[in-house]
């Protein structure tokens, strides 16, 4: 059918269309969903929209398994639910990001208590991040340290984040203070703040959802994680956990432990609520069990050193590091043996103690 070229056929045409009820509450539930989307997308950081995705994701994975899952349909058809439901979990915690971010890794890590499906999906979420970009977390950093702008903290800060997390990235840099003192600089992502309200409610929502439809006790759970990424996105504190296990580690630690783990030195002077500095350390990630094979690297060796870190810190300090994922470990050459390779843990992110 041609375009209408008189104007006042295409007025009838329009009056008629729109003229009754129906049309108007169309009209205007057009128009309220745009204002609600781009109020959440530029003053909320999108926090509704995360939010309603989150339920719509838990809403279909529990249906899916509530109509489909039955012991006699056997390993493999079961093992397709699985896959189903870990790969929109995924999808729904990269979308929405953040926070969301931290729980899909949180979940990962589950592998004695899930299906080999979550663990496998969800382990992608270790590494690479989406990051935020320069123009963002520029303000972060200068609000942090009032009356300074960035050239004045930092020479040589990089553009790019080198590693982008949950709730925060890292840039490199060097400190005006010392130029030569090379440093990784942790910035919370700046619509985290915006979130975490949201977050949370979705969080408690979609363990209450699963409770009532399961039967499994969960909600006793929420409050203790609640409280602890609260913690988290206080970067004081976790430069102070960092300084306590670096300090467990020299006054109660053994000589083989002290030289088989390191903990990055905190630059307090450039540290805040948002911004964390520390002392950069170069090593290959947990993530990339590959690379470290391909660069001579004992798992033997690491594990000894991962099991006498964890149970010096459970058994002798009670100081223990509560995010201990692959992303948080790094394996470097020991900078004092210059002889035989000699693996040392470098352990980042105290924000969980």
């Amino acid at each position: 059918m041609p375009f209408p070229q008189n104007t006042a056929l295409l007025g009838r045409v329009w009056r008629r269309s729109l003229g009754g009820r129906t049309g108007r509450l169309y009209l205007a539930t057009g128009v309220a969903a745009l204002t609600v989307y781009e109020y959440d997308r530029h003053f909320q950081a999108s926090a509704i929209s995360r939010t309603l995705r989150a339920f719509w994701t838990i809403a279909v994975i529990s249906a899916d398994y509530k109509i489909n899952f039955r012991s006699e349909r056997g390993v493999e058809y079961l093992n397709g639910i699985h896959e189903r439901a870990s790969r929109r979990l995924l999808s729904c915690c990269r979308d929405n990001g953040g926070l969301f971010i931290k729980f899909g890794q949180s979940i990962a890590v589950q592998s004695a208590l899930l299906p080999p499906p979550f663990r496998r999906e969800l382990s992608t979420l270790y590494d690479n991040a989406p990051s935020s970009p320069i123009a963002q977390i520029i303000p972060v950093i200068e609000r942090s340290f009032p009356g300074k702008s960035i050239e004045d903290l930092f020479i040589d800060f990089s553009p790019t984040a080198v590693a982008s997390a949950s709730v925060a990235q890292v840039h490199t840099a060097r400190l005006c203070s010392d130029p030569t003192q090379r440093v990784a600089v942790k910035v919370q992502k700046p619509e985290i703040q915006l979130q975490i309200g949201w977050d949370l409610f979705a969080l408690r929502t979609c363990a209450r959802l699963i409770e009532y439809a399961f039967e499994i006790p969960i909600m006793w759970s929420v409050n203790e994680v609640e409280e602890r990424l609260r913690e988290e996105l206080d970067f004081e504190r976790e430069g102070n956990n960092s300084e306590l296990a670096s300090r467990d580690l020299s006054t109660l630690g053994d000589r083989q432990l002290r030289r088989g783990v390191y903990i990055p030195r905190v630059f307090w002077n450039e540290t805040a609520k948002e911004v964390l500095t520390t002392e950069w350390v170069d090593g290959t990630s947990l993530v990339h069990p590959q690379q470290l094979t391909s660069e001579g690297w004992s798992n033997k060796d690491i594990m000894q050193r991962m099991v006498s870190l964890f149970a010096f810190q459970i058994f002798v300090t009670g100081n223990v590091h509560g995010d201990p994922h692959p992303g948080n470990i790094l394996v470097r050459q020991h900078p004092e043996n210059h002889r035989w390779k000699e693996p040392q843990l470098v352990l980042l992110d105290h924000g969980l103690y």
